[in-house]
């Protein structure tokens, strides 16, 4: 036998989904601490925990490993903590501002009081070197060599640990960049570097150059981390493929990602959609809005009609990647978000306990009061039944926490406070998911909710209701949904190539030799993954605007013989225009058409793990898998007497009624009063909601007003 691991490493815990390499049968999810000061340790105690199920040493295991996917948030803790390599940059003489100026010093122009972007490099560390490339790709001033090692001289004798190279044009004619990445391998041999054409050849230079800059500060640190871990796996016996994920929602091999970290930026998350999709298809709805509460944040991200939602640019503190990437509304919004008073109000985050010291119930040092804290004041989360008995918590530290942080100073009992922190922290989560949903013109009803994340299961009840929405579902990996995707993930690399054309003057030669280009690089990385030519998938895509516009839709091309002919032009321009009504509700359809950037998805579709199927049984009494009965508090309905259900041993056709706890091995699922959970065929859950009862709130109050910052 052998098997496929994925894991995925969050903030407080790393999650490992693991199944089997020739049927694809899901076998086993579990749960591990993250350990900050070497997250490999964590890693290696999920693989343990792993192998001991499965009656094996971690030895064993490993070297019956054929892949391992691996989903981390290093890259996108790096930019966040601004912990990355000192780094600089070579650019074009009279450029060194370019970060500096963005996209304007304010991200809302008219609001005065808003403090203006950080760049992400000060303007000492931006050398500027003579050379000029026009738009054309023809040389107007050569590269001056000796100013380019003087440069580099310098900037090594600065202590700089990386060097981003971005000149005007490169993405017409690198002739230029790539002579500059020849001289710092001459002059400063072993340093870590990078080249825009390289990354990511993008117009508008200074998402281009922001790419880079980000590249280059990653570069160091991730390749360093992805290398030890390789290490530790491979001393332990590992010599399958490490698949790692990218912001694209896709899978690559380690070596590729090495030199292009900036693709993984969003690596965690962006497995949550497609894995949510993957239940809410089974299911039978083709909408769904996937909901990942974890230790440090909540994700929100969308499936419309099946298709998950994209950006062509994702941002990581509003600065550019250039990346394309799943569409993901994050906020510091999870259970170990820290709950304050600010003005006489409750505020949740997007300060986190993270892993240590951890919620006050952890018993690792931790006093402030958190949302895990009020949920087990609340009664929602059993101390007795935690992780399966498997780690301890104590109600009486996280009682006290909430108790003097909140209660107290706000003069109310605990147990109004432990809900007072659950509803701001909801009403953030709520807003999340208006900015995906209503706030885009798309009404949640028609939605299902799946969860993602081990504490989501708990709040998902009163968000659903909130946005009346009535169907929830909950798989049992929920608590290891990124892990769960990302051992589905397809393995996918996404290219592209600057090329400006309009509908016009098409330019049809220019335009056929730019998409063969990306093509061909496309095809080259599939076969180097070994994929059969005739599994090979490819999309392509192009971004197209109005003449005079600054921002662009993505409209999806079918080519005709692998060319672009006046027949897809056509076609695409149809597309365009009603993509631009559809966003816009107005549109120009005699108006010409630009295109500005073209972009080839290569995809290989991995086959799917497969879950179990469950028969119906025919004694459908809870008694049999009740555990105990405690109490929980819901708001309005008081305190009142809640079964504690083993989820487990809940069988197809049996209904739990609210209220209710239901307890598995690595989460909790909290059933309020107004809902019910059933289980269904293939092992996973669904929560209906009666939204009929609910409170009617206006959506669109400042969220500030609540205590949400």
């Amino acid at each position: 036998m052998t098997f496929r691991i994925s894991v995925d490493v969050g903030g407080t815990f790393t999650d490992l989904t693991i199944a089997e390499s020739e049927t694809f049968t899901q076998l086993g999810r579990h749960k591990s601490p993250t350990t900050p000061q070497d997250r490999s340790i964590g890693i290696l105690n999920a693989m343990t925990l792993a192998a001991d199920e499965l009656g094996l040493s971690l030895e064993q295991l490993l070297a019956q490993t054929s892949v391992f996917c691996h989903g981390s948030t290093t890259a996108t803790n790096t930019i966040l903590e601004m912990s990355g390599a000192k780094t600089g940059l070579i650019c074009t003489r009279g450029t060194k501002y370019t970060l500096w100026r963005g996209e304007g010093r304010r991200q809302t122009m008219f609001d005065y009081k808003m403090a203006p972007n950080t760049p992400l490099l000060r303007p000492y560390l931006c050398r500027e070197v003579s050379e000029r490339i026009n738009a054309e790709g023809q040389v107007l001033v050569p590269l001056d060599e000796q100013q380019v090692r003087e440069e580099i001289r310098q900037l090594k004798a600065w202590g700089v640990e990386a060097i981003a190279v971005c000149t005007l044009w490169s993405i017409v004619n690198d002739a230029h960049e790539k002579r500059i990445g020849e001289l710092i391998e001459e002059e400063w041999p072993g340093v870590d570097y990078c080249l825009s054409c390289d990354i990511q050849p993008i117009i508008r230079e200074y998402h281009r150059t922001s790419c880079v800059v980000l590249n280059a500060m990653l570069q160091p640190k991730v390749s360093r981390y992805l290398r030890n871990l390789q290490g530790e796996l491979e001393a332990r016996g590992f010599t399958g493929e490490t698949l790692i994920v990218v912001s694209n929602g896709g899978v690559v091999p380690i070596s590729e990602v090495a030199k292009k970290p900036v693709f993984m930026l969003f690596s965690g998350p962006s497995m949550a959609p497609a894995a949510g999709y993957y239940f809410s298809r089974i299911e039978g709805v083709d909408n769904c809005i996937t909901v990942d509460m974890g230790g440090t944040s909540f994700d929100v991200s969308t499936v419309l009609e099946g298709q998950i939602t994209t950006t062509k640019d994702g941002r990581i503190l509003n600065y550019p990647t250039g990346v394309a990437s799943i569409e993901i509304a994050t906020l510091g919004a999870g259970g170990g978000s820290i709950a304050s008073i600010a003005s006489g109000l409750i505020t949740v985050g997007p300060r986190s306990a993270e892993a240590i010291p951890g919620p006050a119930c952890y018993m690792r040092g931790g006093v402030e009061p958190t949302v895990t804290d009020a949920y087990v004041v609340l009664g929602y989360i059993s101390p007795k039944y935690f992780l399966n008995g498997r780690m301890e918590i104590d109600r009486d530290l996280a009682y006290k926490a909430v108790k003097d942080y909140i209660a107290d100073p706000l003069g109310i009992s605990v147990e109004e406070a432990a809900y007072g922190i659950t509803q701001v922290v909801n009403e953030n989560m709520i807003g999340g998911i208006l900015d995906m949903t209503i706030r885009r013109g798309v009404d949640p009803r028609e939605f299902a909710m799946v969860t993602g994340g081990g504490a989501t299961s708990i709040p998902v009840s009163f968000l659903a209701r909130e946005m009346d929405i009535k169907k929830i579902v909950i798989p049992r990996e929920t608590s290891v949904l990124c892990a769960f995707g990302a051992n589905n993930a397809p393995i996918a690399m996404s290219d592209v190539v600057t090329k400006y054309s309009d509908t016009a003057h098409f330019d049809y030669d220019g335009v056929n030799q730019a998409i063969a280009s990306i093509a061909n690089k496309g095809e080259a990385f599939l076969t180097r993954m070994g994929v059969a030519k005739q599994d090979q998938r490819f999309e392509l895509f192009v971004s197209a605007r109005y003449p005079l516009q600054t921002t662009e839709l993505e409209i999806p091309i079918v080519l005709e013989g692998g060319r672009i002919t006046p027949a897809v032009i056509e076609r695409i321009s149809l597309q365009f225009h009603d993509a631009y009504f559809a966003r816009y509700k107005t549109c120009d359809r005699a108006s010409a058409i630009e295109f500005v950037m073209w972009r080839n998805m290569a995809t290989f579709n991995r086959p799917e793990i497969q879950l179990g199927v469950m028969p119906r049984t025919a004694d459908t009494s809870l008694d049999r898998v009740l555990l105990s009965t405690g109490k929980a508090y819901f708001g309005e309905y008081g305190t009142v007497d809640t079964p504690v259900y083993a989820g487990d041993r809940l069988e197809y056709g049996m209904t739990v009624p609210g209220p209710a706890l239901v307890m598995l091995p690595d989460t909790t699922i909290l059933v309020p009063p107004f809902a019910s959970l059933e289980t269904r065929q293939s092992g996973y859950f669904v929560m209906n909601v009666d939204t009929s009862g609910k409170q009617s709130k206006p959506r669109s109050r400042n969220r500030e007003a609540v205590g949400s910052h």
